[in-house]
């Protein structure tokens, strides 16, 4: 495989932040500059993958083998693949056209998601980057049976009643792969003022709005 589109878009990816280590920010989260862990070999990566029966994301896993395996950015820090809480052996049950919005379900919707007698799948197939705190985290796609929705980076914000949400660049309006995901929070990051603070969730591409007056956001009064 002919890994120089990677390489060259890593390299710029780590050129900008590399401008960006003398600038102080009041919120950081994780520690600034950003400290990076050393690479993971390839063996290591191969045999994680043959043991979940699954194959990383191209550009995650040229990141992770020839840069850094985690580092303590962005936000609270990219996570180690395999330091997961997700069941990445089963497929992710989602696509890019049928993301998961509590304020788009019906009451009856809400509790067969959470039904305490069906096991939860609701997050399988996923791999944690990083959290912003607060339940908020960015989670790839790396077990999935869509081949568009492989390799995206959602928003997952269980926590918080969000759901789980492809992201998408407001620019060029295509979902997120990690290296878009990841140059996108460098970008973000050189535009704000040292006291400012941005989250992924100004990224999220919500679905359509279905037209049911019984979607626990219109009984809740926060949908007209």
């Amino acid at each position: 495989m002919d890994f120089k589109q990677y390489d060259d878009r890593i390299a710029r990816i780590m050129s900008k932040m590399e401008a960006l280590k003398e600038r102080e920010f009041y919120i950081t989260c994780g520690d600034w500059p950003c400290v990076w862990e050393a690479p993971v070999p390839e063996n290591k990566v191969a045999s994680f993958e043959k043991k979940k029966g699954i194959r990383l994301p191209e550009d995650y896993r040229r990141f992770i083998t020839t840069v850094a395996g985690s580092g303590s950015q962005p936000f609270y820090g990219l996570e180690m693949y395999n330091d997961n809480e997700y069941d990445v052996e089963q497929p992710f049950p989602y696509t890019l056209d049928n993301p998961v919005y509590f304020l788009y379900m019906t009451e009856e919707e809400m509790d067969a998601f959470y039904d305490e007698y069906v096991k939860f799948a609701a997050d399988n197939g996923l791999l944690t980057l990083c959290t912003e705190g607060c339940g908020m985290d960015s989670v790839l796609v790396v077990n999935s049976e869509d081949p568009a929705t492989y390799g995206t980076v959602w928003y997952l914000d269980l926590a918080n009643d969000v759901g789980i949400i492809p992201m998408y660049d407001p620019k060029t309006k295509k979902p997120f792969h990690f290296l878009d995901w990841l140059e996108y929070w460098v970008d973000r990051t050189a535009e704000l003022d040292n006291d400012k603070y941005f989250g992924f969730s100004e990224t999220v591409k919500l679905p359509e709005m279905p037209d049911n007056p019984d979607i626990m956001g219109r009984k809740m009064g926060w949908i007209k």
